[in-house]
C-alpha cells in the first residue's frame, strides 16, 4: 500500500493505466496497479472508471452528464441486476 493518499491528478493517470492494461489485456498488471493503493483511492479509481463506462452502456442518443438520464440508465441497470439475480436462483418464470 501506498503510505499517502494520492493526488486526483495521480488517481485519473491510474484510472487511465488501468484501461491501458485492460485494452492490452494485462489482468496480471491490473493487480499490480490496485493492489498497493489505500481503500479510499482504489474506491475513487473504481469510480472513475464507473462513470467512464456509463457512457458505454448507454444508448447512444443518452447524454450520460444529465442527472435524469443517470437515473433512467441506473433504474434499467437495477432491473437488469435483479433479472440476472433472478435467473440464477431459479425464481424467474420468463
Amino acid at each position: 500500500m501506498t503510505d499517502r493518499p494520492l493526488t486526483m491528478d495521480e488517481l485519473q493517470d491510474m484510472a487511465s493505466a488501468v484501461l491501458v492494461a485492460a485494452a492490452e489485456s494485462r489482468d496480471e498488471d491490473v493487480d499490480e496497479l490496485l493492489v498497493g493503493l489505500v481503500w479510499p483511492d482504489l474506491v475513487t479509481v473504481v469510480f472513475m472508471l464507473a462513470n467512464l463506462a456509463l457512457g458505454f452502456v448507454a444508448p447512444s442518443s443518452w447524454d450520460v452528464r444529465e442527472p435524469a438520464v443517470r437515473e433512467r440508465l441506473a433504474e434499467r441497470l437495477r432491473v437488469e441486476l435483479l433479472s440476472r439475480a433472478a435467473r440464477r436462483e431459479g425464481l424467474a418464470d420468463e
